[in-house]
C-alpha cells in the first residue's frame, strides 16, 4: 500500500505548473502613490472602481491588494497581480507599466 501511495504521489509531480518567468532587471525607486496608482488610474479604474475586486480607486487600491493577498513580496513574480496583469489583463496595460507594478511588489510593496 505504501509503494501504491508513493508511485501516486510521485506521478502528481509532472503536473506541476511552474512559476512565471521573473524579468531581470526591474524598475526601482517606484512610488506607489505616483507610479503605480497612475497605472491604475489610467488602465483599471474603468472596471475596478468598486463594483468589481479589487477596487482600485485612489483610497482603496492599496488595502484591497494587501488585503486580498494579490501581493507576494517573498516571491513577486508568483504575485497573484503579476500573474492577473501577463495573463487575462496583458492586453489592457503595458509591458513597462507591468514592470513598473512588478518592480514595486519587489522592492516590498511599501505604501509610499
Amino acid at each position: 500500500m505504501t509503494g501504491s501511495l508513493l508511485v501516486i504521489l510521485s506521478a502528481c509531480t509532472q503536473y506541476e505548473i511552474p512559476a512565471p518567468e521573473c524579468p531581470e532587471d526591474l524598475p526601482t525607486g517606484i512610488s506607489y502613490a505616483t507610479d503605480v496608482q497612475s497605472i491604475f488610474d489610467q488602465s483599471c479604474v474603468m472596471c475596478h472602481s468598486g463594483g468589481q475586486i479589487p477596487d482600485l480607486r485612489p483610497d482603496w487600491s492599496y488595502d484591497e491588494l494587501m488585503d486580498g493577498e494579490y501581493v507576494d513580496t517573498d516571491f513577486p513574480c508568483s504575485s497573484y497581480l503579476y500573474e492577473i496583469l501577463i495573463g487575462s489583463h496583458s492586453d489592457r496595460i503595458t509591458e513597462d507599466e507591468i514592470l513598473t507594478i512588478l518592480g514595486w511588489i519587489d522592492e516590498g510593496a511599501e505604501d509610499n
